[in-house]
């Protein structure tokens, strides 16, 4: 039985583009540093590979100095103005989630 493995970025690539949905343009996304970190994986390419998506759709642009990546200006306007600690709880879950992925690859391998 062949078993059909899940790219390390997607899931990577997803937690992004929740990221980029909740952020303002202009806004920093997290560096390769703080992927790897997060996602426990060792590939400066995993998470190139995670931001491509992204980049091809318009939402995100790679800055040259610092080297980051950030939200694209797309006409919509500032992010609608949240309780920060609603929006703590918010990055908390996504944490977890990103935890649980993380975990479920690691016992698919």
């Amino acid at each position: 039985m062949t078993m059909v493995r899940t790219p390390l970025h997607e899931p990577i690539t997803e937690f992004l583009r929740e990221q980029v949905d909740r952020s303002n343009p202009g806004d920093l996304l997290p560096t390769i540093a703080e992927l790897t970190a997060m996602f426990g994986v060792g590939g400066v390419q995993t998470i190139r590979n995670a931001y491509a998506p992204l980049i091809e759709e318009g939402l995100v642009e790679r800055l040259d100095a610092p080297r980051r990546w950030a939200v694209v200006d797309r006409g919509q306007g500032p992010a609608p103005a949240e309780d920060i600690a609603a929006r703590l709880d918010e990055v908390e879950d996504l944490l977890s989630r990103a935890t649980e992925m993380v975990r479920a690859l690691r016992r698919a391998c």
